[in-house]
């Protein structure tokens, strides 16, 4: 999203964790690497997210056990909120 690119235009669409996995019941850790691999992550997450036509993505729903989520959805005056939160309390 900085300089005014596209989320998700550089990332890749990941398969999705199917409902059972236990990715899905496990508590996600915390992120401590803020490096590519994060930036990876969140593009692709983001590019999993709109391919599945959603409004958001927890990074365990593309099989990461991080405490990461992406979105993209308005609010109730229809203003447009996009971004993403890592390590959210």
């Amino acid at each position: 999203m900085r300089n005014g690119s596209i989320p998700g235009a550089r990332g890749r669409v990941r398969p999705m964790t199917l409902l059972g996995d236990p990715v899905l019941h496990a508590p996600c850790e915390e992120v401590t690497d803020f490096g590519p691999d994060l930036v990876s992550l969140v593009e692709d997450m983001f590019a999993t997210m709109y391919a599945q036509q959603g409004v958001g993505l927890a990074a365990n729903q593309v099989g990461e056990s991080l405490r990461v989520f992406v979105y993209d959805c308005p609010d109730d005056e229809e203003v447009r909120h996009v971004g993403h939160v890592v390590n959210p309390r």
